[in-house]
């Protein structure tokens, strides 16, 4: 990063080797010519009233206008590197470049030489100071050009490497040689005269001077060094004359290139890893000794700040002196008492600080560890002492002596406080884990717990205001209000889980208790919720704004010690104190912003589905409706962009402010046709909004497609191909289907015929041959009877040839109906006849396709027959069902039933019956359900629909083109 600079609109311009880049605090954009033309390595910038001036390594300088055109190339600049660019109190400009020092006059660039009193063939540097006197480096000599002067003269300061020229406030030069261990000092002496002093420090290559006059160092390899100013020859006190800022400091490299300091005071560091911000501090630590860790807080009578650390040493703070005391415990809390003066607590008891010494009261009543002994202690208006010992109870300390407290809670959780209080009137409040609190006044204990509306978790902060107490816990903030507790409605939640201390603050500075800010310290920072917005959002209100101070009061989260409570509290002269990761810190709460412009928030893109619409034209008028509407917005705040929230509201979409935190872009989804109005705003660290000059007013059209009539039209026609695809698919599949079961039909056919014309053929010649060999013995013969009995067997052989032929050919009698068939299968088995058998149907028989009564009647044949040979069956039934839509049988009997083992596996090994079954239903895709079980017998049911069940006399044409097919 070799050159930075600010421009009149406020954005940073960083310019790198890659190209050029302009920052607003949140994001880089960079910059890209009109023209595409890359840039290449910028070597210097400068802000001027025409706008910015780019200098390059490879030569030349453009202007980009205020409107972010880059200007053409003017003629006459000297050729090489450009180091540096200023302007002159009359709008010149002014560039030091390789091969000369030049001025531009409005038209073109003019160089200066010896007619102008500049000796020298290079130039190195040139600036302007607040005088107006001009400043020039050649290779080898410092020149100054006087406001009312024509021509340069020498100062007398040679040097060949001289890396830049900048000035102070009060009109002070200062020079940095890159090859010399020196910076030097200029001091005008009348209007012609300079003297100069060198001030050793190591070799520095940019130099930028802030408002005290401080002067910024930037080295290549020992970081960033910080001279004070009026103090060059002695220390600082408390601080050597020259500090040091290194990336073991966090800065990003101690190769520093270039810096800034912008028109907020903020310093900007560009090194060769990247940018970095450095602020004066305004919250100094407390200087308390090394392994500091956990601290509590307390503000004695006199004012004075007490802060009691983890390692046992106990420290007050007034003014610019403060006084230690040691103890050999770690003290867990601090309270101030008006009875007591400040009493300290730790595991060893509970001890007061008297004049100058520290005073034991009380041991405690009961052993406990160093790392937690005391969560909590109060003070009643008589004096006693309330203490909550850890995982041991509430005790109070009176009549010198200890008194336990009973528990006011069954909870195991619940047995001792975890924070308290007292208020103006003197009752004394105790906060407990799991939403209870408790109140102590005459004697008397009064409690609120979740039924009383509590619902913030642990109760840790609190704090007592005439109009209301408020209390603050894991979950958020609350007040009490007729005897209940009101959740207080803030954004972000997150900031406001685990809130450690509650602080009230005047509104205005003089403004006494009408109005109090509430500030406070939670996990995530310290936080500002001002009083008008707290009355705002209790009337009713939207969710309630608040300013964010969270990059200075992150806690200290030590998993194995107790936080002493409260991290924070409030002096008398208004100074608020918190204990933070950081140490103690201060925070001045009417102290004015750093920031002295207020941010400059822009509209800067609209993305409708992906593509990026102009939003130069206002109003912007959409295409058509977008699924996805994407409104991109930043803020210009350069000084503490972190602090920053946003806010929008699109009109006609949002009822209410949405907010957003830190996004910067708003997304809509699925707009109605309508006219919108978007919004935005932003609340700064000072609590105040900010709005951009204009709303982005946006069109999203009504299409004719999208309109009620064009919706109720195009669904119908939709809806009406849908059933014409449908059906026409239904009727093809149905065809396809009838076409391959007539196919397989006629294949039976064929082989049933072959085998009758064959084989059962020339048994029957066979057998008649045997029979005549047979009556040819003599009746008594044992050869005749062996014979006969054999063909007593053939018979029985060919008759069973002639069944399976018939069942090929889909004759299964020589009536067509299967009720019929079925009433016969009964007396082809040996069944007893105590067996009731009935077959009926349901409906009016309708004539059936061949393949699908020869696949019904065979299934059924083999569940009967399984029924009466197999399951022990004493009643069978076989119901047909000639439905319009479907055709299905049903067979169920009361035997034995399956085994489920061979009902998963389809069949006993060796065996195809139910395998077959099985087969055959899928053969003509027909639905099988086989429920069986040992009590209630078998059931099984063969269905199919019946667009393909039933023959269908009546669409001859559809029967030609299935044939046909």
């Amino acid at each position: 990063m070799g050159a930075l600079s600010q421009t009149a609109d406020g954005y940073l311009w960083l310019g790198t080797r890659g190209s050029l880049y302009r920052f607003d605090g949140f994001e880089f954009e960079k910059f890209e010519p009109a023209d595409g033309e890359p840039l290449g390595v910028v070597s210097a910038l400068a802000s001027t009233a025409e706008g910015l001036w780019v200098g390059f390594r490879i030569g030349g300088a453009r202007l980009i206008n205020a409107n972010g055109m880059m200007q053409p190339v003017d003629p006459g600049l000297p050729d090489g590197v450009v180091y540096s660019i200023a302007e002159d109190q009359q709008g010149q400009v002014w560039v030091a470049a390789d091969e000369g020092l030049a001025r531009h006059d409005g038209t073109g660039w003019r160089q200066i030489g010896k007619e102008m009193g500049f000796i020298g063939l290079h130039a190195r540097a040139v600036h302007v100071d607040v005088d107006g006197y001009i400043w020039a480096a050649s290779e080898e000599e410092l020149y100054m050009l006087p406001p009312d002067a024509s021509s340069f003269m020498g100062t007398g300061i040679r040097s060949q490497s001289i890396s830049e020229i900048a000035s102070s406030p009060l009109g002070d030069v200062w020079i940095t040689d890159r090859s010399r261990e020196r910076v030097l000092r200029v001091i005008k002496i009348g209007s012609a005269s300079i003297k100069f002093e060198e001030i050793p420090t190591s070799s520095a290559n940019s130099i930028v001077l802030d408002e005290q006059g401080d002067a910024w160092l930037g080295t290549l390899g020992s970081g960033l060094h910080y001279l004070t100013a009026g103090q060059m020859h002695e220390p600082a006190e408390g601080r050597d004359v020259i500090s040091s800022y290194t990336a073991r400091d966090g800065l990003s490299s101690d190769y520093v290139l270039a810096q800034l300091i912008d028109r907020d005071g903020t310093l900007w560091v560009g090194t060769d890893a990247g940018l970095d911000r450095l602020q004066r501090k305004s919250l100094a630590p407390l200087a308390l000794s090394t392994g500091v860790g956990s601290t509590a807080l307390a503000v004695d009578g006199d004012g004075s700040l007490w802060v009691g650390s983890n390692n046992g040493q106990l420290t007050g703070f007034r003014n610019a002196s403060h006084s230690t005391f040691e103890l050999d415990m770690p003290i867990n809390s601090l309270v101030n008492s008006q009875q007591h003066g400040l009493l300290i607590g730790g595991h060893q008891g509970v001890f007061s600080l008297s004049g100058d010494k520290l005073v034991r009261v009380a041991a405690l009543p009961v052993e406990s560890t160093p790392e937690s002994a005391i969560r909590t202690m109060a003070v009643g208006k008589n004096g006693d002492i309330w203490v909550s010992v850890n995982r041991e109870g509430l005790f109070v300390w009176a009549d010198q002596q200890w008194h336990n407290i009973d528990p006011l809670s069954d909870s195991e959780r619940q047995v001792m406080p975890v924070s308290a209080s007292r208020d103006p009137s003197g009752k004394l409040w105790f906060g407990y884990r799991d939403n209870l609190l408790v109140s102590f006044a005459e004697h008397k204990f009064e409690r609120w717990s979740y039924e009383e509306g509590l619902d913030i978790g642990h109760v840790t902060a609190m704090l007592h205001l005439p109009e209301r107490t408020w209390v603050g816990g894991q979950h958020g903030l609350a007040y009490l209000k007729d005897g209940r507790f009101h959740r207080l409605d803030v954004p972000a939640a997150g900031s406001f889980q685990n809130i450690y201390a509650l602080i009230a603050v005047p509104a205005n500075k003089n403004a006494g208790e009408s109005g109090m800010d509430i500030w406070v310290h939670s996990r995530s920072g310290i936080f500002k919720l001002p009083a008008a917005e707290i009355d705002r959002v209790i009337a009713g209100g939207e969710t309630l704004l608040y300013s964010s101070h969270d990059h200075i009061g992150r806690l200290p989260m030590d998993p194995h010690k107790v936080l002493p409570l409260p991290t924070g509290v409030s002096t008398p002269e208004g100074s608020l104190w918190f204990a933070t990761g950081q140490g103690v810190v201060r925070v001045d709460p009417h102290k004015p912003s750093d920031m002295t412009h207020p941010p400059v928030i822009t509209i800067e893109a609209l993305i409708a589905d992906g593509v990026d619409i102009d939003i130069s034209a206002a109003p912007v008028r959409l295409s058509a409706p977008p699924q996805r509407l994407v409104i991109g917005y930043s803020a210009l705040n350069l000084t503490a962009p972190e602090t920053m929230r946003f806010q929008y509201r699109l009109s006609g979409h949002d009822s209410e402010w949405v907010d957003a935190g830190r996004a910067r872009q708003a997304v809509f989804s699925r707009l109605r046709p309508d006219d919108y109005e978007f919004h935005v705003r932003v609340l700064d660290e000072r609590g105040q909004f900010h709005r951009p000059k204009e709303a982005l007013i946006v069109n999203v059209p009504q299409v004719f497609y999208l309109r009620p009539w064009f919706l109720l039209l195009f669904s119908g026609a939709l809806l009406a191909l849908v059933f014409w695809i449908s059906r026409v698919y239904t009727q093809r599949e149905k065809a396809v289907l009838r076409t391959r079961l007539e196919e397989r039909f006629h294949e039976r056919e064929r082989i049933a015929r072959e085998l009758h014309d064959t084989l059962l053929q020339s048994v029957q010649g066979m057998m008649l041959s045997f029979q005549a060999v047979a009556d040819s013995l003599p009746k008594e013969s044992l050869a005749r009877h062996a014979m006969e009995r054999a063909l007593d067997r053939a018979d029985q052989v060919m008759a069973e040839g002639r069944e399976r032929i018939t069942g090929l050919r889909g004759e299964i009698a020589p009536a067509e109906d299967l009720a019929v068939a079925f009433q016969l299968l009964q007396q082809e088995t040996d069944a007893s006849d105590s067996v009731t058998y009935r077959v009926s149907n349901v409906g009016q028989p309708l004539p059936l396709r061949n393949e699908v009564r020869d696949v019904f009647y065979q299934v059924g044949r083999e569940a009967v027959f399984n029924a009466l040979l197999h399951a022990k069956a004493t009643q069978i039934s076989v119901t047909f069902t000639y439905a319009k839509d479907r055709f299905e049988m049903l067979v169920v009997d009361d035997g034995v039933g399956i085994d489920p083992l061979y009902q998963r596996m389809r069949g006993r090994p060796g065996h195809g019956g139910l395998r077959g079954i099985y087969e055959l239903a899928e053969r003509i895709e027909a639905t099988l359900m086989i429920v069986s079980s040992a009590r209630s017998g078998t059931r099984i049911r063969l269905s199919l629909s019946g667009a393909i069940a039933y023959e269908n006399t009546n669409d001859d044409k559809h029967k030609r083109s299935i044939r046909a097919g």
